[in-house]
């Protein structure tokens, strides 16, 4: 069977997303997908990243609309209810306390700043270091996240690349580093097929790359597939071509989740092209 699933999409809440959510669900019915998450970015203490995320006061409202959509779809589609959770070192207990709050199916895991103040983006070309120390101060956060017991999976694992550096040595002697982490804390690693719509990029690609993908299979790292949408028309981005590319580096199955429990599908042959 192709990709069932697409569990990272977001809502007008994050501030940079259009679109309603019933679009967002009906474009996945339109898919063929069995399954939609909607995984909006987590608020943060003291309005920190305030700009491209929900506030406190709508986490309880996003739930609620979650839910409802639940509902109106049941026999229809399965919609899960998702979060992507920032790691901001230091905010480890407020994030603790976030993953306890709600019955989330699933909390995604990701890197989008560099420090406390969430002042340096993680794929920033204008940081007041060089791009070795992009990468590495990158992963190490990468680590400390797979480490924090925290999520279930690990978004854009390489989105740095958007910066348009490329690592030196320590770099990539840092990425590797962090994908065994992974490993070792039995964690979910998302193909995240939002870098085929990202100009910034020196050639459309998904995250992470296909090396990387590639050993994470060998270190058998459960994959999943997820878009990333920020509108609806974006749910199921480019999930025929990342279908060929899986089943060409030997992957045979998918990572699923409910109520935070990771179970899997099989990909099968006779439906790719």
């Amino acid at each position: 069977m192709p990709i069932l699933t697409d569990y990272h999409v977001h809502t007008p809440l994050c501030r940079h997303a259009t679109g309603p959510m019933e679009a967002c669900v009906e474009r996945a019915i339109e898919r063929g997908l069995r399954e939609i998450g909607f995984a909006c970015h987590n608020p943060l203490p003291r309005g920190l990243g305030g700009d491209v995320r929900m506030k406190e006061s709508e986490l309880e409202y996003y739930v609620q609309r979650v839910t409802d959509l639940q509902f109106q779809y049941r026999g229809r589609i399965e919609v899960l209810l998702g979060l992507e959770m920032d790691y901001v070192e230091g905010l480890e207990d407020y994030l603790a306390a976030q993953a306890a709050a709600y019955p989330w199916d699933y909390l995604i895991g990701s890197i989008h700043y560099l420090d406390r103040e969430c002042a340096l983006g993680a794929w920033s070309c204008r940081l007041p270091f060089d791009a070795e120390e992009q990468y590495v101060r990158y992963f190490v956060l990468l680590e400390k996240l797979a480490r924090a017991g925290l999520c279930d999976m690990i978004s854009h694992f390489d989105v740095p690349k958007r910066s348009r550096r490329v690592p030196g040595p320590r770099g990539t002697e840092a990425m590797w580093r962090a994908l065994d982490t992974i490993a070792r804390a039995d964690l979910c690693l998302e193909i995240n097929t939002s870098g085929y719509r990202h100009p910034d990029l020196l050639m459309p690609d998904c995250y992470p790359s296909a090396p990387i993908m590639e050993r994470a299979l060998v270190l058998g790292i459960p994959l999943t597939v997820n878009s990333d949408a920020h509108g609806p028309e974006q749910v199921g981005l480019m999930f025929p071509a990342v279908e060929e590319r899986l089943w060409r580096s030997g992957c045979r199955q998918l990572a699923c989740f409910r109520q935070r429990q990771r179970g899997h599908y099989f990909l099968r042959r006779e439906t790719m092209k």
